[in-house]
């Protein structure tokens, strides 16, 4: 009851608690909640002891839910921006009869492709997306687009090329766990749970990181390797691998293709030339290389820093392979294929009627067919030249682009300048204010949800988080689309009464039904893992095999085997600028206060991370004047921003790091959307160019 006030004291004190157990939907990690309510209010928060997978622990985001339900600058009516740029307060009614009838306009003016529907980290995972896929085919637009632009689907399609699927690493069982640009402690405490069970029992860890984290003090190596440069380590690891026969023969023999190509590939990737590469001692290569593959089981998270350059998705791919080489994949402590959930699809069969394709669907192919979905970082020429053809509404759902997409600068000239636009929120974000429309969202609180545990862990459990809060004011993500569904003529292809109605639908495939989930709080283990299934069925791939040569990459002009290219904006690419601009940035790892742009208004959490830093190693500061705390500017060719410094020993000396999320220093000014990978237009946030300097008070002249 630490943070219960006196008036709520004396609730709990003459009425009993109404105790709810859900899952936390702020991030991925999903914790078990368990929330006592008094009068209606949320008076305690704490995590679910007993619960399956978090087994207590609640991260403070979600301690500080209460703060975010009643939250005085939550949005709780519909916007819309007036003439003179103010904002008035409109009916729902009067919303969907705007936004219905400039939708109907744009598409009778422009075609439907003028119109891009966005679904940002908030959506990832959760119910409504799916509807709001489902609504863009309705309409006509084949421009529907995720946080999938920047996150997650390269290193999955990274994988899924290799052998047909993208693997979980099961901690719990592994003899060494390789974490490669990925920090479970600050992005998904609870795996900590099972990486301290193994350690316990004896397993190594290896962490490949640019700073040395508090995790990666205590590994047994840790690669601090010069960012961008994963692809080259992970070829040098296979390199030592290959040449020392410390692969597992039967596996390759019986199970892979292209082996006899990639061990010619990568002779040229010896530990000496990878050490001039990624600055990592040859030696420490091959001691990784050797423990890596001699130690079996052995598992590899691959986090999104490793995917997020401009060669983010062939390394991801070569890492892919380390995996497959050690015939650790599909076994318990080594990289588990989780099977699929099988709900009723909402994707809509030849339903695709606009001729047009989406944007970015020619530039990255493969992208588009493996998501279905547009590549967002591009929206921005879509906007402002008119490439491939004008981008004329949006509605964005869930998402801060003016905060989190690269070249900020540029994305917000081009929402400000798109003709009609639509945010749905919790809150006036940056990119909230630019909006003609603002439409408030509901928390996960307030609507039920269903979560599947094989995303993040591998397991095949599907909970029921349930709706435990109400604002009559509101409704639920899922209902404002069903609802602008009906006002545009679509309602036969919504045919749900209720949310309810329609999760039941979604969950009939199983078996269950949503009151019978409701029954489970631990919720429901759909599928049994076997060991090897592709001794049965082979691996999902066109050869049925792991396919170290892709046929399908050569197809489409990219290279069969993973190369390893520079950074389009590196030391060694383009060394003239570098001179100028000196340091490498790397932008955008977790904060446990905050999930990308959120959560900076609530007071508890802002106590946490009060400001913006920049960490730079402490020698290099030194040489340029500056100490802890002052006030720099950090300039790339793009753009600039100010804020204070932090001194560290822990990150490389070439190397400066800074998080996203932030509007008073926002990071993604400095970042690039135009040296996109060329496979998937991932952007490339953790390996740019950059120059740091002290910034010097303006005297005055009076």
């Amino acid at each position: 009851m630490n943070n219960i006030d006196n008036q709520e004291r004396q609730i709990l004190e003459t009425e009993a608690n109404h105790i709810v157990l859900t899952n936390c939907g702020i991030c991925n990690a999903n914790c078990g909640m368990k929330i006592s309510f008094a009068n209606g209010h949320i008076v305690k928060v704490e995590g679910q002891a007993a619960h399956p997978v978090s087994k207590g622990y609640l991260c403070p985001k979600g301690k500080a839910i209460r703060e975010l339900v009643e939250a005085p600058d939550r949005l709780k009516r519909p916007l819309r921006k007036t003439v003179d740029g103010q904002w008035q307060e409109i009916s729902w009614n009067e919303a969907f009869e705007l936004i219905a009838e400039e939708l109907k306009t744009i598409k009778a003016s422009y075609g439907a492709e003028a119109v891009a529907v966005h679904v940002g980290q908030a959506g990832v995972g959760k119910e409504f997306t799916p509807y709001v896929e489902r609504f863009c085919q309705v309409f006509g637009t084949p421009n529907f687009s995720t946080a999938g632009s920047q996150c997650h689907q390269s290193r999955a399609m990274a994988n899924t090329f290799t052998y047909g699927v993208f693997p979980k690493p099961d901690y719990e069982n592994s003899s060494c766990i390789v974490l490669w640009g990925y920090n479970p402690p600050e992005s998904c405490p609870p795996l900590m749970n099972d990486i301290n069970k193994a350690r316990r029992q004896g397993a190594k860890l290896i962490v490949i990181d640019p700073r040395r984290t508090s995790l990666a003090s205590k590994a047994d190596f840790h690669l601090q390797l010069r960012p961008g440069t994963d692809g080259a380590l992970a070829l040098g690891m296979l390199h030592v691998i290959i040449k020392e026969e410390l692969y597992d023969q039967a596996f390759v023999d019986n199970w892979t293709s292209g082996f006899g190509k990639l061990a010619a590939h990568i002779e040229e990737y010896t530990p000496e030339r990878v050490e001039k590469i990624t600055k990592v001692p040859a030696s420490r290569i091959e001691e990784t290389a050797r423990l890596y593959a001699r130690t079996s089981p052995a598992c590899i998270a691959q986090g999104n820093a490793l995917e997020l350059h401009s060669n983010g998705f062939q390394a991801a791919r070569a890492v892919s392979m380390l995996q497959a080489v050690t015939g650790n994949l599909d076994i318990t402590g080594g990289a588990v294929f989780a099977p699929p959930l099988k709900l009723t699809p909402l994707r809509l069969r030849n339903h695709d009627e606009n001729p047009k394709q989406a944007i970015g669907q020619k530039q990255f192919p493969l992208f588009y067919k493996y998501t279905h979905q547009a590549q967002a970082n591009i929206y921005t020429e879509a906007i402002l030249a008119g490439k491939p053809y004008p981008l004329k509404g949006m509605i964005i759902t869930g998402s801060n682009p003016v905060l989190t997409w690269p070249n900020a600068g540029k994305v917000k000239r081009a929402l400000a300048s798109i003709d009609f636009l639509v945010v749905v929120d919790n809150f006036m974000t940056e990119t909230a204010k630019l909006a003609d429309i603002v439409i408030p969202a509901s928390t996960f609180l307030e609507r039920d949800e269903l979560w599947n545990w094989s995303g993040e862990l591998g397991e095949s459990r599907l909970v029921l988080a349930p709706r435990v809060a109400t604002d009559e004011g509101l409704m639920t993500n899922w209902k404002f689309w069903i609802e602008l569904a009906g006002r545009m003529g679509y309602g036969d292809y919504f045919p749900w009464a209720t949310e309810e109605a329609a999760l039941n639908d979604r969950v009939k495939p199983l078996g269950f039904t949503l009151e019978g989930l409701r029954h489970k709080p631990d919720g429901i283990i759909y599928s049994v893992r076997t060991e090897k299934k592709y001794e049965r069925t082979g691996f999902k791939t066109p050869s049925g095999k792991v396919e170290f040569y892709s046929d399908e990459l050569k197809s489409h002009g990219y290279d069969p085997l993973p190369i390893y290219q520079e950074p389009d904006e590196s030391p060694v690419s383009v060394p003239g600028l570098f001179s100028e601009y000196p340091f490498i940035l790397t932008s955008g790892a977790r904060t446990l206060g905050y999930f990308h742009s959120r959560y900076r208004n609530l007071t508890s959490l802002r106590k946490i991370a009060p400001e913006p830093l920049v960490e730079i190693h402490e020698d290099k500061a030194r040489a340029l004047g500056i100490t802890d705390g002052d006030t720099v500017i950090v300039e790339s060719t793009r753009g600039r921003i100010e804020l204070k410094a932090k001194l560290s020993a822990e990150i490389h000396p070439d190397v400066i790091f800074i998080p996203h999320g932030w509007d008073e220093a926002n990071v993604n000014l400095l970042t690039d959307n135009e040296s996109l990978d060329p496979i998937t237009g991932f952007p490339p946030y953790r390996s740019l160019l950059v120059r740091v300097s002290k910034k010097t008070e303006q005297k005055s002249g009076f």
